[in-house]
């Protein structure tokens, strides 16, 4: 006899050898043997009255079989079985083991799997009790524990899990690496997952946009889940950060803190509690902003729906300009402020042109030409380093690379002679270097040295293309 049981081939090992004498059935020979599997039974079962049982069962069995019993899950791995059942077949009664040996399986909807699994569980009665069981997942050890037990036909299970440096790619684009204390108990009908998870690491790839990412949660969150598995485990989960967290990809350097609260079910999770930004900078369209403030709440208890409150500073030219965000993040609200005081639109034309709308104005009036290549060279800027900063960041481990295709002008030379290139390294998390040179004419190059003394005083040396070294002390003094 043979059988293809999920492309894994099993077939009996000699003849298999029943009979059944006054309601009493007996196995004389039973032995299945396949790829992985070799398994041997023996016993008897009383067909009437209470239907006892005197089975036993031993050999080694593929966990690839479970994809049979549902195909949204892969398996991989050993199983050695040893197992006495007796009693009644309405309560049996089993004693014996189970070894898992470097076992494997993932879940189609779940974003890690677990690998390496290893250990042993034994049958007492009705009870399956976790002696030892490990696994990996995401680099990190996880240890189980707990037992799973049938009462009434219904299966119950009290589960716990802690895991050691769990690293989590979810959602796509980023990284988390955490700790985790969790409990699972429950009937597969009805489960709750609660416990504590600490995530120490937090990082996103350059190409991660977290704003599109939740427009695309909000959108999806309106339609019914249809995943059987997952809504029926509700989450209670407290998750908090280490302190002061660091974050930062190319355009992001952020630190801070969070506590969260995931609730909802497994399919459909939503976040709630508050996480609060210290310090932090972000790059756009070519300019440096400093986070001054922020934090991002989420309240909604049917939806993941951050509500941000964010204050962000820079300086072009002579003015120190003040952004603050806030509202939900499908639609927030913008506000700005400079020093000295400017008109919106001004504030407006100084971060996307470098100049207020009445110096372009002027430009334009006095020569056509020169206004519309200052425009398309804003345009020009933005693009070449939204790609190449992008690709330095992954070839030479920079943190941004910028090119000014006007060159360089500065107080001592205001003049622009050439395209220029200014690569920017976060050595420390208080200390940058920043490199210019321009590309016609090497002897003109800028080096510049930011220390972050703390979070309002800074000391930045600077020596310019004509070789005069300055220093300067920077403080900020927020205002309310």
């Amino acid at each position: 006899m043979f059988a293809d049981i999920e492309n894994v081939k099993v077939r009996n090992d000699g003849p298999q050898r029943f009979s059944i004498s006054s309601q009493l059935l007996t196995i004389d020979q039973f032995h299945l043997v396949g790829e992985g599997t070799d398994l041997s039974a023996s016993g008897s079962a009383q067909l009437n009255g209470e239907r006892q049982l005197d089975l036993n069962a031993r050999g080694r069995v593929n966990l690839k079989l479970i994809e049979s019993f549902n195909p949204d899950f892969t398996s991989s791995g050993l199983v050695t079985v040893d197992v006495k059942v007796s009693g009644g077949a309405a309560k049996p009664v089993m004693q014996g083991k189970l070894q898992i040996d470097n076992g494997a399986i993932a879940y189609v909807d779940l974003p890690s799997a677990l690998s390496e699994i290893n250990g042993s569980l034994a049958f007492n009665q009705d009870r399956l009790q976790i002696d030892n069981l490990t696994a990996r997942t995401g680099g990190g050890l996880v240890t189980f524990g707990g037992y799973a037990s049938s009462y009434n036909r219904q299966l119950n299970f009290n589960l716990t899990l802690r895991g050691q440096g769990v690293r989590l790619r979810y959602p796509p684009g980023v990284s988390s690496t955490a700790d985790a204390d969790l409990h699972f108990v429950g009937t597969p009908a009805a489960s709750t997952l609660t416990g504590e998870i600490t995530v120490n690491k937090l990082a996103m790839t350059p190409g991660f946009d977290f704003g599109t990412y939740l427009e695309r949660t909000a959108q999806t969150s309106a339609l019914p889940q249809t995943n059987p598995l997952l809504n029926r485990i509700r989450l209670d989960v407290h998750i908090a950060t280490a302190p002061e967290l660091q974050m930062q990809t190319a355009v992001v350097r952020l630190s801070g803190d969070a506590d969260l609260r995931m609730r909802g079910t497994a399919a459909k999770p939503v976040l709630l509690g508050r996480a609060d930004i210290i310090e932090g900078e972000v790059y756009f369209n070519g300019t440096k902003y400093r986070l001054e403030r922020g934090d991002v709440t989420f309240t909604n208890p049917v939806t993941t729906k951050p509500v941000l409150d964010l204050q962000a500073s820079t300086r072009v030219r002579d003015y120190d300009i003040t952004l603050n965000l806030n509202g939900p993040i499908d639609r927030p609200s913008l506000t700005y402020r400079s020093e000295p005081p400017l008109p919106t639109a001004d504030i407006i034309a100084l971060l996307a042109f470098g100049q207020t709308t009445q110096q372009s104005a002027q430009l334009q009036q006095s020569n056509q030409t020169a206004f519309s290549q200052e425009a398309s060279s804003a345009i020009l800027n933005a693009a070449l380093n939204a790609t190449v900063s992008n690709r330095a960041q992954r070839l030479f481990g920079v943190s941004r690379i910028k090119i000014n295709p006007q060159g360089l002008a500065t107080e001592t030379s205001p003049t622009q002679t050439g395209p220029a290139v200014t690569i920017e390294q976060q050595v420390k998390d208080n200390l940058t270097l920043t490199y210019t040179t321009n590309v016609s004419q090497t002897s003109q190059q800028i080096i510049q040295a930011e220390y972050n003394v703390t979070r309002n005083v800074s000391v930045v040396g600077l020596r310019d293309q004509n070789g005069v070294v300055s220093f300067d002390v920077r403080i900020r003094r927020r205002k309310k």
